[in-house]
């Protein structure tokens, strides 16, 4: 993190559960611009991975292909398939990521997603989806699942191109393309704070995610995001490379506040962005070589007039700004 932290507070997060399986979280304090940045790579990454179990394939016995009409069934061989495909499961994490299981239907009915009979380490997220519906008292379906774990998309024609490779694979076996999608929308807002008593600008943040599904945590969805964020992020941590990390610190570092001693009250601890500054103002700051608030106060008015940027529309705004937070220029 940033050391600007320092100055707005500890990023603390607030999870509330909502009604129709919303949850919102709520991130106090970013530093300016950085909530966008953030909140976006994790939307992205939510939207397009969510790793679940879902079904890829049915076979139904003496059902040759989609394209078959079984008779005394309402509803055609590719409306069951579909049916099928909204359904999602929940695993033991230590089960396979393949597993067939096997289902019987017989006599007159509307079957829903209910009716499955699952072993017990294996949870239905979605109840009471509607499937099919039986006419005939004599009729009895024989349906396999294939239910799989994924993070992604499966097109029909990867799973057709996957199976082929594979030995002892039924060519019977209706291919069902699938999303494993377990986020119905997500929308963040950014809102720039700026602290009355600071003055420092920052960005707070709001996530809301709707699941599809109750049975699904939206902080194991986000923490998931979170993993995957991190772990590539970590690719451009080079070790032939060096970097100054003095504006760097650890989160659990601010949990920690100290009194300074009268000795350390000196040193420069505030950087020049801590600010809430025009763009304009603070580049010339910088390249005048004011790096931090502590060297502004050093300052008089005509010497920073001297600085090549920094005019008296300038001076104004950093005299307010320094007010804000309770300095002020030295003369």
């Amino acid at each position: 993190m940033l050391d600007i932290q320092k100055f707005i507070g500890t990023p603390k997060i607030i999870v509330s559960e909502e009604e129709n399986n919303v949850t919102k979280f709520e991130l106090n304090y970013l530093p300016r611009w950085f909530g966008n940045t953030l909140w976006n790579a994790l939307r992205r990454i939510i939207l397009s991975y969510n790793i679940w179990w879902a079904i890829t394939g049915l076979k139904i016995k003496w059902v040759p292909h989609e394209y078959h009409v079984i008779d005394w069934v309402k509803e055609d061989v590719i409306a069951i398939m579909l049916n099928f495909k909204k359904l999602r499961f929940k695993f033991d994490p230590s089960v396979e990521s393949i597993q067939w299981v096997s289902q019987r239907f017989k006599g007159i009915w509307q079957y829903s997603s209910d009716f499955l009979k699952l072993p017990t380490w294996i949870e239905l997220l979605n109840t009471n989806e509607y499937l099919f519906e039986i006419t005939d008292p004599s009729l009895e379906l024989n349906i396999d699942l294939r239910i799989e774990k994924w993070y992604k998309y499966y097109s029909v024609e990867f799973l057709r191109s996957r199976d082929s490779e594979q030995e002892n694979v039924d060519v019977n076996t209706l291919l069902i393309d699938n999303e494993f999608k377990l986020v119905d929308y997500i929308k963040y807002d950014v809102d720039e704070v700026i602290d009355d008593f600071t003055g420092w600008t920052k960005d707070s943040l709001k996530l809301e995610i709707r699941s599809l599904f109750a049975g699904v945590s939206a902080k194991e969805i986000v923490m998931f995001a979170g993993e995957v964020l991190a772990s590539y992020a970590k690719l451009f941590i080079f070790d032939d490379v060096y970097i100054d990390r003095s504006v760097l610190l650890e989160y659990n570092e601010l949990n920690f506040e100290k009194e300074l001693l009268p000795e350390e009250m000196n040193i420069k601890t505030m950087p020049i962005d801590a600010l809430p500054l025009s763009e304009r103002t603070r580049n010339a700051l910088i390249k005048n070589s004011v790096l931090y608030v502590e060297d502004l106060e050093k300052k008089k008015k005509w010497e920073l007039l001297l600085m090549k940027g920094v005019g008296r529309k300038a001076i104004d705004e950093i005299t307010q700004s320094l007010a804000n937070i309770g300095k002020s220029l030295a003369g």
